[in-house]
């Protein structure tokens, strides 16, 4: 004779075994048995569709066309400029070339100087022309979290 486990006990040993989703491990069923379960709404996974982007409107597009552009070219930069100074590593190690390092440090610290300022003009730009600049902000976050 087999130990019997109550309902209870069940929906409680599911919990404990996987507390992230609780109603796992169904004791009863809504449908009856040899029935095909009931589909889902159609709109239930339309979280995107073209009603959705229109209702967000221009500024918040603009934001995500830019933050989805810049989340690529930061990838595409970071791996040139990766291979870049790879080959410079292995072109210094083998003595082919020498590079002064403190030269290339001042360059790029006065690079990034001019480009913090020239960034920050086209943000106080962006600001200035689009009439929501949080919906653009929002927009920009969803696009470089794409």
């Amino acid at each position: 004779m087999q130990p019997s486990i109550s309902p209870s006990e069940l929906s409680s040993l599911a919990a404990l075994l996987n507390p992230l989703r609780p109603g796992l491990l169904a004791t009863q069923s809504d449908t009856p048995v040899g029935e095909p379960a009931p589909a889902p709404p159609a709109d239930a996974g339309g979280l995107f569709d073209e009603v959705f982007f229109l209702k967000l409107g221009f500024s918040f597009m603009v934001g995500l066309a830019i933050g989805f552009a810049l989340k690529i070219a930061f990838k595409i930069a970071l791996v040139v400029g990766g291979l870049i100074l790879l080959a410079l590593f292995a072109l210094q190690y083998t003595g082919v070339v020498d590079i002064s390092w403190s030269g290339v440090e001042v360059r790029y610290d006065s690079w990034i100087s001019w480009l913090s300022a020239r960034a920050g003009a086209f943000f106080d730009f962006i600001g200035d022309n689009l009439t929501s600049t949080a919906s653009f902000l929002a927009g920009l976050a969803i696009g470089l979290k794409l």
